[in-house]
């Protein structure tokens, strides 16, 4: 759903600048503009002050894309790591940036302990309108 949204209003206009630089600028644009998004979703369910963690998480993921791209272009084939390994690193690199910098605003906030709260809102709510799970 993000993609569908950021890279029609975001990414496409910065990329196809002619720049020599627009592409970076538009991985980066998208980036930052997505945690953006996400520090104001924050603040929506917690209604507490931004500490910009979140944002800074997007922007690391974002600067660490734009530094696999140009080594990609600047390698053209000459150190590729198996797909497993790079899938797995990748992996771990999401775990501990996300563990360091997007998860402890969540979790700090109690925004865990609500979305179960409304989770269990809503499958009552499903249950008492489907018809095989009343009770006669």
């Amino acid at each position: 759903m993000v993609t569908k949204i950021l890279r029609p209003i975001v990414y496409d206009p910065i990329r196809y600048m002619c720049a020599r630089w627009a592409r970076l600028l538009a991985i980066m644009s998208t980036f930052v503009v997505s945690g953006l998004m996400h520090e104001v979703i924050y603040y929506y369910l917690t209604r507490v002050q931004p500490t910009w963690e979140v944002t800074w998480f997007f922007v690391l993921q974002g600067a660490c894309m734009v530094v696999e791209v140009e080594m990609k272009k600047a390698e053209t084939g000459t150190w590729l790591l198996h797909s497993a390994i790079s899938g797995l690193l990748t992996l771990v690199f999401l775990a501990v940036t996300a563990n360091w910098l997007f998860f402890p605003q969540l979790l700090s906030n109690g925004v865990d302990i609500k979305a179960l709260g409304e989770y269990e809102i809503m499958v009552d709510l499903v249950k008492s309108n489907l018809p095989h799970y009343q009770s006669h």
